[in-house]
């Protein structure tokens, strides 16, 4: 932000920390800030609206979206489109990171070659082909500064925080437009939302995932060390309750305490059933969900305890709650190596417990814990099945899905639906001839 942009502007009173910028000016119409947007600052509106769950039905929602709506839009804006920051400074489209590497076709990345060692395995190129991310997600790589303007469309204060990145919060009045930067130095997984009056925002909407990539390679989760991946997925899932929503919509305050949030929808980065498995009508909403959602790859054979082996590394998900539920992801046909919770890598060789009786420790799971707010990165190895008949495993010529779906029941019949009609998921391995990945 120039100083000349600075001297239009009064100081948001009660304002950040040392590392935070931040401003305030009242909006013009419909949001609109009074002053031009900087080529490297990200717009965020506070919008809401009403969004049609997996069964059809509308429900009133919150949410940062990337333009100005009206509640009575048909599709407001409560989501924004994936950006990222830069270290050289400059904002981009975010859908696919790093800036510039190839994007797999359909979010599949191709090997480079049969591996000699098994048949029907190959190796995938390492350090080579993009992510592709859902929409709400902020790519920030190591030693950017994050750069927001931040719009409040609605007739009550809101804050917009990164938990556990010191500077990274702000309150917005109504109609009133806050400019914030801070600078992003740990490599990990942050939730942004609104806190206030929590967790009645973040359930409403007001949530997001602010991806911070290690500097020097973005094919790792952490700093040098961390475990290495042919890609990586981002997945947020989350709850919605209609009668918070409804009181919300109406104005009435809401207690969590004297009015306990019981969801009737659960979602995977927005998506719910046959949506998140990319099995609806709408073509272009499945095309998404398969680059941002649904893991898939060629068989190779991934071993986590030697991550460095060429071309044998598998793909990593972050696992993100943003809900108020505890989820048990459970995965179908491989199991997962958990490696990193709460932005630290586990420890192999020495188990710790946290506060509420979980084991952590690198390790294989095939039902990984996700309480409200926690975050887990999991490698999914893409190996053949363990149990596989060898002979089947030879006459494979189509790809293989296979499920991920949440072990907690209620996620899985959405609005009192069949299952499955919830917090799901696939994964793929690849079967047939791939295309040519290279060497």
């Amino acid at each position: 932000m120039t100083g000349a942009n600075q001297s239009r502007r009064r100081v948001l009173q009660g304002g950040a920390a040392a590392a935070l910028s931040a401003t305030t000016t009242a909006a013009g119409a419909g949001g609109a800030a009074a002053t031009a947007l900087p080529a490297d600052v990200l717009e965020l509106h506070i919008n809401d609206g009403y969004v049609p769950m997996v069964d059809g039905s509308l429900v009133y929602m919150r949410g940062f979206g990337d333009r100005a709506s009206a509640r009575s839009d048909p599709a407001p804006g409560l989501t924004c489109a994936p950006r990222a920051f830069l270290a050289d400074g400059r904002l981009v489209d975010g859908r696919a990171h790093p800036f510039g590497a190839p994007v797999p076709p359909g979010g599949r990345p191709a090997p480079s070659r049969p591996d000699p060692a098994q048949a029907g395995t190959y190796l995938v190129r390492q350090r080579y082909w993009a992510s592709i991310y859902p929409r709400r997600t902020i790519i920030a790589e190591q030693g950017a500064t994050v750069r927001l303007r931040i719009h409040n469309n609605l007739a009550e204060p809101h804050r917009f925080a990164v938990a556990g990145m010191p500077g990274a919060a702000v309150t917005v009045q109504p109609k009133q437009v806050v400019d914030l930067s801070f600078p992003v130095d740990v490599p990990g997984t942050y939730v942004y939302s609104d806190p206030m009056r929590a967790p009645v925002e973040r359930v409403l909407g007001l949530y997001g995932v602010l991806l911070v990539v290690p500097a020097g390679d973005a094919w790792r989760a952490g700093g040098p060390g961390s475990v290495p991946f042919e890609r990586q997925w981002v997945w947020m899932v989350h709850d919605i309750d209609p009668v918070w929503a409804q009181l919300a919509s109406q104005g009435r305050r809401i207690d969590p305490q004297a009015r306990p949030s019981v969801p009737r929808y659960f979602t995977l980065n927005d998506r719910s059933g046959f949506q998140s498995l990319a099995v609806s009508k709408d073509a272009a909403r499945n095309e998404s969900a398969h680059h941002d959602t649904l893991p898939s790859g060629w068989p190779r054979r991934t071993d986590v305890r030697d991550p460095e082996s060429p071309g044998r590394v598998g793909q990593v998900v972050r696992m993100v709650n943003t809900g108020i539920a505890v989820h048990q992801m459970h995965f179908h046909g491989n199991h997962v190596w958990t490696y990193r919770r709460e932005n630290r890598d586990l420890s192999r060789d020495h188990a710790v417990v946290d506060d509420k009786g979980h084991v952590l420790l690198q390790q294989w799971e095939d039902v990984v814990e996700l309480d409200p707010l926690q975050r887990a990165d999991i490698v999914l190895p893409l190996k053949p099945p363990p149990d596989v008949v060898p002979a089947v495993w030879a006459a494979r010529r189509q790809d293989w899905t296979y499920p991920m779906h949440c072990h907690a029941e209620m996620s899985q019949s959405a609005g009192g639906g069949v299952y499955p009609g919830g917090l799901v998921a696939d994964w793929v391995l690849a079967g047939g001839t791939p295309p040519t990945g290279g060497s």
